[in-house]
């Protein structure tokens, strides 16, 4: 058994109620193919919001520092990011790639994706 989690824009909470990622999850389709049926969702994370909300940039913010912390304490082995991480672009948000950086560093797999876009 091993334990995931995902990780989202704080902004998308606005619109987003996580039911394609769950869904995804629970259905082990998408990003999610090929998990055993033991794999536990063991936490499911946000960012903290954009500059204009939060002006501390990840590295520095010890709110996202106490929740990498925790992913690392809860045993998390792999993170899935939302596609809330991409702009109407499709740029990836500059602050969720930092977080995917910092969680990388602490050895926890990074996967961008959780379920795919209708």
């Amino acid at each position: 058994m091993i334990k995931i989690g995902t990780l989202t824009c704080l902004h998308s909470n606005n619109v987003c109620a996580r039911v394609g990622c769950l869904k995804a999850f629970q259905n082990r389709s998408d990003f999610f193919d090929g998990y055993s049926p033991d794999t536990l969702l063991g936490a499911m994370m946000t960012c903290n919001g954009c500059k204009s909300v939060n002006p501390k940039e990840p590295d520095v913010d010890e709110e996202i520092l106490e929740k990498i912390d925790r992913l690392v304490s809860e045993e998390i082995k792999v993170v899935h990011v939302g596609a809330c991480r991409l702009d109407r672009e499709k740029k990836e948000c500059p602050r969720i790639a930092k977080i995917c950086e910092m969680i990388e560093s602490r050895g926890i797999q990074v996967v961008r994706g959780t379920h795919r876009e209708s």
